[in-house]
């Protein structure tokens, strides 16, 4: 649910879908994920290239009436390199929402730059992760929304 706009009402969608007493279950990234790569970008250059998460307090918020436990776990993966790092994401489907503006095909200038710039540690490359995992319980009642309507 990373990529989505209003948390909320995406929970509610499936809150409303799921049979009363059922429970729907939800992962998606905090403020504070991947910031090697947006380290790694900053020597690049000034632009935006890595989606904006929100902090936890607000995804408490966007949670509050419901019955939910929720963990925050921060993830490690390491790579051989930056690309891989990068590459990782593109695997997963994971893209930058570049609020309108063309995507580029990246120069081996830009490469290399991200390369060195990436944070390493022992020759190995980290992507860290802040996984927000979530499970709601739909109560008996016909509703599921967090204000009963």
């Amino acid at each position: 649910m990373q990529w989505c706009s209003d948390l909320h009402g995406a929970l509610s969608e499936l809150c409303r879908v799921v049979r009363p007493g059922g429970t729907v279950a939800f992962s998606t990234l905090a403020h504070g994920s991947m910031p090697e790569l947006r380290r790694a970008w900053q020597a690049v250059d000034d632009r935006e290239h890595t989606n904006r998460f929100l902090p936890v307090e607000q995804l408490e918020k966007a949670l509050h009436g419901w019955d939910v436990e929720y963990q925050l776990h921060p993830v490690t993966l390491w790579f051989d390199d930056a690309l891989s790092a990068m590459r990782s994401l593109k695997g997963i489907g994971a893209t930058h929402l570049h609020d309108g503006r063309e995507q580029r095909v990246l120069t081996r200038s830009q490469l290399q730059q991200l390369q060195l710039a990436w944070p390493s540690v022992q020759g190995k490359y980290p992507l860290t992760y802040q996984l927000f995992l979530g499970v709601i319980q739909r109560d008996q009642n016909v509703f599921c929304h967090r204000d009963g309507h």
